[in-house]
């Protein structure tokens, strides 16, 4: 007679959230954080950083030495996924200063649903500040609609785990960046906010490099592109 099988758990298609140090931190901070301050896009006033014109910061000269360190990162979680990072180009769409204080309201629920991939660099934060807060598109597992609602009267699950989760956090670590897929929806937990938490988040798009045409995978290089504004058409 055959042995019983013990229980295996398939735990299948996982997101990926990187989290690690930018490298020159320290440096960067202490020559350019007065002046970032003032790249913040004033989220009293501007329900978006677009809706500022302050969308633009990687187009700065004096901060390339962060993007540098950033595509280390980038390319580090590439590599996580398997990606042959010498067959594409990373290309930084957007990107800007975000700032939270005790009096701020927390992000809602959103995503990035122009470009590929995301990045939020603390610049400056402590463990009170606002957490990072993903949310899956749909939980599979929640076999029986609402089955995994909270509720303190009258529950129904015995603890929250890494499968009945509708949530999950990430404390801020100051200096570190975190890296995401953009589709990936996200917010922020409302901490104490001791500290004031000033961020350099944006967007990042994914091509081919030109040499690369012959893949189907991703989309060519910008210089393969036609831009069909050249053609005047008429009335």
């Amino acid at each position: 007679m055959k042995e019983p099988v013990e229980t295996i758990v398939h735990q299948v298609f996982p997101v990926a959230v990187i989290q690690e140090q930018i490298d020159i931190h320290q440096s960067f901070k202490k020559e350019y954080f007065e002046d970032l301050k003032t790249e913040w896009f004033n989220g009293y006033e501007n329900e978006s950083p677009e809706n500022s014109g302050k969308s633009f910061i990687h187009l700065n000269e004096k901060y390339v030495d962060f993007f540098k360190s950033l595509k280390k990162s980038v390319n580090n979680y590439l590599t996580l996924l398997g990606v042959d990072t010498s067959k594409v180009n990373l290309h930084v769409t957007k990107s800007w200063v975000g700032y939270h204080n005790k009096d701020i309201p927390p992000l809602k629920i959103h995503n990035h649903n122009a470009s590929d991939i995301s990045f939020c660099y603390y610049l400056q934060c402590d463990e009170t500040s606002d957490k990072f807060c993903v949310h899956p598109y749909k939980n599979y597992n929640e076999v029986s609609g609402g089955l995994f609602e909270v509720s303190d009267q009258n529950p129904i699950l015995n603890s929250t785990n890494y499968y009945n989760c509708d949530s999950y956090g990430i404390t801020p670590v100051e200096g570190s960046v975190l890296i995401f897929p953009s589709s990936l929806a996200h917010s922020t937990i409302k901490q104490a906010n001791v500290s004031d938490r000033y961020v350099i988040a944006g967007d990042i798009k994914l091509t081919l490099k030109p040499e690369y045409y012959n893949h189907m995978q991703s989309i060519p290089h910008p210089s393969q592109w036609l831009d069909l504004e050249e053609y005047k058409t008429s009335k």
